[in-house]
């Protein structure tokens, strides 16, 4: 693998990857503060702990945006995205990933059991941000088999199509963060 390719692969996922962690820092401080009102002898840890999350949470976004400033930066081949034969790659891939995911799910459930608590409220916290995660991935998959499927045959179109659905896409995506920023800061700085 040369070295542009693996610089691309490492933007794309690290765009994506910042894209999940940040939701999780918005479920996270939603969470903490939720106990931190059960609490209060809890209260200055917990605070404490969703200021480092709003932190993160920033550096989330930093990295949103500068990976998804270099991803303009190389060109997109609408035709290999939506190739057959990538596709059923991609889904093997995430099958793979599923399963990791709710195999390490089920063991945490497990252990959830012998250990209450705190491990009680990290499980509950980590299914949130579990369940955060996968309308997202569906979402993905059904934009790219659509899109794929319906326009896959025009190559021009194709693109077309794909240039305006990311356009709009990220339109949501920015919006999403300044909201979430915002949530996440009247809870935190209150």
């Amino acid at each position: 693998m040369n070295m542009k390719k693996l610089l691309r692969t490492a933007i794309g996922h690290g765009h994506n990857f910042a894209t999940r962690c940040w939701v999780m820092t918005v479920a996270a401080v939603y969470w903490f503060n939720r106990l931190s009102m059960e609490n209060m002898e809890l209260q200055p840890v917990l605070t404490g702990l969703n200021k480092e999350l709003f932190y993160l949470g920033l550096v989330c976004i930093a990295v949103i945006l500068l990976a998804g400033t270099g991803r303009t930066f190389y060109p997109t081949d609408v035709k290999k995205i939506f190739d057959k034969s990538r596709e059923k790659e991609r889904i093997k891939q995430l099958l793979k990933m599923y399963l990791i995911l709710f195999g390490f799910l089920f063991i945490v459930i497990q252990w959830r059991y012998f250990f209450p608590g705190v491990i009680k409220e990290l499980f509950y916290l980590g299914l949130i941000c579990a369940m955060l995660m996968l309308p997202f991935e569906v979402e993905r998959s059904l934009r790219f088999r659509y899109i794929g499927n319906t326009y896959g045959k025009d190559p021009e179109k194709l693109e077309r199509i794909w240039k305006k659905m990311m356009f709009v896409w990220h339109i949501v995506l920015l919006s999403g963060l300044a909201a979430g920023t915002y949530f996440q800061y009247t809870l935190v700085f209150k």
